[in-house]
């Protein structure tokens, strides 16, 4: 019977090593895609702060582009305004440069008529000086023609004074001229002077047009290249994530691949506990059809005896001591049997609830409960430690069989137990460490029955 616990403990040992070798090419292959997935997770994290960033200069940029349309709408404005006056003002000068025109006609024609006049004056003055000198001359003789000579002399008199009215009128219309003349010459000079300033205003509206439009366009150049910027990370962005999910596919995979090695595991365990449960009911069987049969042979051999000594003449009586074989019990396998009221295996509140999503794509099949590093992680219920190691992303694993209620307990710093070793309700069986995730002194806890996850929360 030893011989055959030995071969079973053997049995499970192989079992246990030929799985965990499975299980930790799975685990260091996790643990790769961890890392991938944690740096792409950094790279997205990364690329959404370039684009919030990109975004937030957008939006700083976006704003300047409408204050520069507002200040080039009021400088177009300003800018027409200005064409406009500018416009009135050459119109203005051009009115006073026709007035001045035609002011310098009328100069020039009242001088022409002035100088006409002038001549024709001095010629009549010639004649009436003639006239009087003739005159003087006949009194002085005593001519009969002093009567006409003295109506050609009133005459001539009232032609000369006619003549100077009319050359005095035409210098004051002249003098008039000549002050509209100077005015409207003051009024253009005004007009050139304003509109050399509408010019000069022109042309530096124009030339702040230009600033603010050159401002504008580099604006919006830089909007282009900031929206191009966020486009790039963004597919960037999808891509990594893409890329994030069919890692956490395959992370789902070689978990599941692990969680059925495990149970994989549990079944040739409880196989190889039936098989050596039943060779014992067989081996304590033979062990018993034996014993009655040499108890029968003994029973014979004992009546023939008695039957010999009764033929005999001098009866006597032999006491004979029958010494009756006895067979040493088989030890049997040891498995200790859970209650199936399981305790808390470490002091702390609940952190994380069954089936709830810590990371992206993941839900938990255990629960994790909050302690302080260092702390002493005990077995939920008695049972037989069937692996203590490392595992995927949990760090130190200690899992127990309960007889058919197995318990995983995860992110362990330090193992106190062997695969193999029997443990008691209660009994220290490692340390907590930190999740590798969360950086937190969180205990996993997990349940399964048979090969089925079950919610812890169900047995504590």
């Amino acid at each position: 019977m030893k011989k055959t616990i030995l071969k079973l403990s053997l049995f499970i040992c192989t079992i246990f090593l030929i799985f965990s070798d499975q299980i930790e090419d799975n685990k260091k292959r996790i643990q790769q895609i961890d890392n991938q997935v944690n740096q792409n997770n950094q790279k997205i994290n990364k690329n959404k702060t370039e684009i919030s960033k990109a975004k937030s200069t957008e939006n700083v940029t976006l704003d300047q582009v409408r204050k520069l349309d507002k200040n080039i709408a009021k400088l177009q404005a300003e800018y027409n305004e200005a064409e406009k006056r500018y416009t009135e003002i050459l119109r203005q000068i051009g009115v006073n440069n026709e007035n001045i025109r035609k002011n310098i006609s009328e100069i020039n024609r009242d001088t022409e008529i002035i100088n006409v006049n002038k001549e024709d004056l001095y010629k009549k003055i010639k004649t009436w000086d003639k006239i009087r000198r003739n005159r003087e001359m006949s009194a002085s003789v005593g001519s009969s023609n002093s009567a006409v000579q003295v109506k050609m002399t009133h005459d001539l008199k009232i032609l000369l004074n006619k003549q100077t009215d009319y050359i005095q009128k035409v210098e004051e219309d002249k003098k008039g001229v000549e002050t509209r003349k100077q005015r409207e010459e003051s009024i253009k000079s005004r007009n050139q002077a304003e509109a050399a300033k509408v010019r000069a205003a022109r042309a530096e509206l124009e030339s702040k047009n230009r600033q603010l439009n050159a401002a504008k366009k580099e604006k919006n150049l830089l909007i282009a290249q900031l929206r191009g910027k966020q486009k790039v990370l963004n597919t960037e962005n999808k891509k990594i994530e893409k890329n994030n999910n069919q890692l956490i596919s395959e992370k789902k995979r070689l978990n599941a691949q692990i969680q059925a090695i495990i149970q994989r595991a549990i079944r040739e365990r409880e196989l190889a506990m039936q098989r050596a449960a039943e060779e014992k009911r067989k081996q304590e069987e033979a062990a018993r059809i034996r014993r009655e049969a040499e108890a029968q042979r003994k029973a014979g051999t004992e009546r023939q005896n008695n039957d010999l000594a009764g033929q005999k003449s001098t009866p006597s009586r032999n006491t004979s001591n029958t010494n009756t074989a006895s067979t040493k019990k088989t030890p049997a396998v040891n498995v200790p049997k859970g209650t199936g009221n399981l305790i808390m295996p470490i002091n702390g509140s609940i952190v994380v609830g069954y089936g709830q999503q810590k990371v992206a794509g993941l839900k938990s099949n255990g629960i994790e409960i909050r302690g302080s590093v260092g702390q002493a992680v005990k077995a939920a219920d008695s049972g037989v430690v069937i692996y203590a190691g490392s595992l995927n992303n949990l760090g130190g694993v200690v899992i127990i069989d309960h007889g058919g209620l197995v318990t995983v307990y995860g992110n362990l710093a330090g193992v106190s137990v062997s695969k193999g070793s029997r443990v008691n309700k209660g009994q220290t069986v490692g340390s907590l460490g930190r999740d590798q995730i969360t950086k937190q002194p969180n205990l996993y806890f997990e349940t399964r029955r048979g090969v089925n996850i079950v919610n812890p929360m169900s047995y504590l």
